[in-house]
């Protein structure tokens, strides 16, 4: 496993969810200036559309029992920490349903880093050599210690993007409609199945 690069100083600079979901409104709204990414008017409208996913999400998630079970009796504190940007589309899903899904449990504390702001914590946690996000990490409350990471795509969809990109006929604009109609389709069940799997093995640390 990495070794955590993950401090008290670090956390002290993580959003709630809330948080998170005002920052959003705030940009599309363009009470914060427009700066970096979102001075493109197609990243901006993508981050539009990413704020209604997300209300999506929060409007018809239904957890899993066996998921609600597992987080309920958790023996020690956890903090969830999602590595995570309002332009991401994958986060767009991926993030209200961590949250929702971390609301089952009172002993885990979830909190949002994002990405561009901290580029030596998601060095520190790529997938296969990418900056790809959202990246959940779950620290033990009491000492940090890491104990796993999900992210950023359900499994099926990620091999799915993968096979995608391999294709001579590869169009970016048809593979994200195409992500986006696999995430509505599966309403967040193949996250919560993995993360099931994932609670399960980190309880054993």
């Amino acid at each position: 496993m990495q070794q955590a690069v993950i401090t008290d100083s670090v956390l002290a600079e993580t959003l709630s969810f809330e948080a998170y979901l005002h920052l959003t409104d705030n940009i599309l709204k363009e009470k914060i200036p427009r700066a970096g990414i979102y001075m493109n008017d197609s990243t901006f409208r993508y981050t539009r559309s990413n704020q209604e996913r997300m209300k999506k999400v929060l409007d018809n998630i239904v957890l899993h029992q066996k998921l609600y079970n597992l987080l309920s009796d958790l023996s020690e504190p956890w903090i969830w920490l999602v590595i995570t940007e309002p332009w991401c589309g994958d986060a767009s899903w991926g993030v209200p349903a961590l949250c929702m899904i971390a609301s089952a449990s009172d002993r885990i504390d979830f909190r949002v880093l994002l990405r561009d702001s901290h580029p030596e914590i998601i060095e520190a946690y790529q997938t296969a050599g990418t900056d790809s996000i959202p990246k959940l990490i779950c620290l033990r409350k009491s000492d940090l210690q890491v104990l796993g990471t999900w992210g950023p795509r359900p499994e099926e969809l990620h091999k799915m993007v993968l096979k995608f990109k391999d294709e001579p006929s590869f169009d970016y604009r048809e593979s994200v409609r195409k992500l986006h109609a696999w995430f509505e389709a599966d309403m967040t069940k193949s996250t919560q199945n993995e993360i099931i799997d994932c609670v399960k093995e980190w309880k054993t640390i």
